[in-house]
């Protein structure tokens, strides 16, 4: 039972992904729909607004605490087990890093900073947020998608622990 603070990791991370997953959805089942309807100027200025407060939240520092705890997580399980377990848990971190961090990094937050560069009320901002709203959702459905993938990683490898008696 040396290993039990891995199982609460595992389970941990697994539930920090799933609720990171349903925010992504959320935004792109039916906030972004909704932003898409209204007025490009006042969907614009509504998502800039959005842009600008989820910096200052809890779910940003969730979302970027993930990956450095996976990464940790993963150097620990490469020396401590053997087998699926191990791949279980750098596969995890991996798939967190690329689809999570890396799009929002590479994929929404330039959008995002484009955006917010914007006058709403100007042709070249309602031209680009159609534009917006399609490619910043798809990077979207990415991160969610993601996200799930994590949890479920995360849940397997707990399983595996669990199952192989290495906690």
């Amino acid at each position: 039972m040396t290993y039990d603070w891995t199982l609460y990791a595992c389970l941990f991370l697994a539930l920090w992904s799933a609720m990171v997953a349903g925010v992504f959805s959320a935004f792109s089942e039916f906030i972004m729909s909704a932003l898409s309807k209204a007025e490009p100027a006042s969907g614009i200025e509504a998502m800039q607004h959005i842009n600008r407060d989820v910096i200052r939240t809890s779910f940003v520092a969730g979302i970027l605490a993930i990956p450095f705890l996976s990464v940790a997580l993963a150097i620990y399980a490469v020396t401590a087990y053997e087998g699926i377990g191990r791949a279980i848990f750098v596969l995890a971190a991996a798939t967190y890093v690329v689809s999570v961090l890396g799009t929002t990094i590479f994929g929404n937050v330039p959008m995002n900073n484009r955006l917010d560069a914007l006058d709403g009320k100007r042709v070249e901002a309602r031209d680009y947020w159609s534009e917006y709203g399609r490619k910043w959702t798809r990077f979207n459905h990415v991160r969610a998608l993601g996200s799930v993938l994590t949890a479920g990683l995360y849940l397997a490898a707990a399983i595996t622990l669990v199952s192989s008696r290495q906690v």
